[in-house]
């Protein structure tokens, strides 16, 4: 690690290459959003914990987390970056060079499933100058970047009232989707009732998604299958869709993000019907956003998602 005058820290692409694997519990998805290899990543890291001397990752087969250093690490790491990032911002404001921006953060599935799906239409709304920038997190919004980071959040929670800084975009519900060639490889069964489904494959979640997104409480409104279920586990909602187009057996769409699959003829809806968890998908403004006209139009334009088709169905 260099002196860098007064200060002895690490070069900033090592900083940015451990707050994204942090962040993501990837090295694959962060080098993917830095535009950088996975073995780029590994080295950047391999490099930092030597240089600090301390393991600040547990790797598995499934990603990486954070240990007890690298979660004091991390939170350091956040702060001085949102410093460098709003002291960047504040000065381009000043001289008129740098585009406005807005920052996005929500659940990588969202970020692909739902914004991306809406980005030209977003990029209207708010003008063709401003960059919107989408910060995905991999499990929690607890593994988001600290504030000033972001201005507005995707998120699912309890059912709250909509005020001047949240609004709801979409009562979150699930039904069961697969691949048009898997529906007519098991048609006979997919058309009879769900409790003789016990032959098929069911994709199910693990991790921070697996209790919104469950079979069990799908089960429960449509019916059981008499014997197994057989579950193929993954490890997100996007995941899961993947598999089931690939035919890999049956999985639960969310309602706000399955639209441009079943627009697309990628995957069809099988028995049952969309089912409720109680939850509802929100946007709200953060702290940062509260302060700023750009964000309260980003968070206008998903409020509006509401009066419209969500996911390829209208909004009950």
């Amino acid at each position: 690690m260099k002196d860098r005058g007064r200060y002895r820290i690490p070069s900033t692409s090592i900083l940015l290459a451990f707050e994204s694997a942090a962040r993501l519990g990837n090295f694959s998805q962060a080098g993917l959003e830095l535009a950088t290899s996975q073995s780029a990543m590994s080295r950047y890291i391999a490099r930092l914990e030597t240089d600090l001397s301390v393991r600040l990752f547990e790797r598995s087969r499934t990603g990486v987390t954070l240990t007890e250093a690298g979660r004091r690490f991390h939170a350091a790491v956040v702060v001085g970056l949102a410093a460098l990032h709003d002291g960047t911002e504040e000065v381009g404001a000043l001289s008129g060079s740098g585009p406005p921006e807005v920052t996005i953060a929500c659940p990588e599935e969202v970020s692909h499933l739902f914004v991306m799906q809406r980005y030209d239409a977003l990029k209207a709304a708010l003008g063709e100058r401003v960059r919107v920038r989408i910060l995905a997190y991999a499990e929690t919004p607890a593994s988001l970047p600290s504030e000033p980071c972001a201005d507005v959040i995707l998120t699912c929670d309890g059912e709250i009232a909509p005020s001047k800084h949240r609004v709801a975009i979409a009562r979150e519900a699930l039904a069961a989707f697969c691949s048009p060639a898997y529906a007519a490889a098991h048609a006979q069964v997919l058309n009879g009732p769900v409790a003789e489904w016990g032959g098929l494959t069911f994709l199910a979640l693990t991790g921070p998604n697996a209790a919104g997104a469950s079979w069990d409480r799908w089960f429960e409104v449509s019916g059981r299958p008499t014997a197994g279920p057989q579950y193929k586990i993954v490890e997100s909602h996007a995941h899961a869709l993947e598999a089931a187009v690939a035919g890999r057996g049956i999985a639960l769409g969310w309602r706000h993000l399955i639209g441009w699959h079943v627009e697309a003829g990628t995957l069809v809806m099988q028995a049952g019907g969309f089912v409720e968890t109680g939850r509802c998908f929100h946007a709200a403004l953060m702290a940062k956003g509260r302060q700023r006209p750009l964000a309260r139009a980003c968070l206008a334009f998903f409020g509006g998602a509401a009066k419209h088709r969500v996911g390829g169905w209208p909004e009950p």
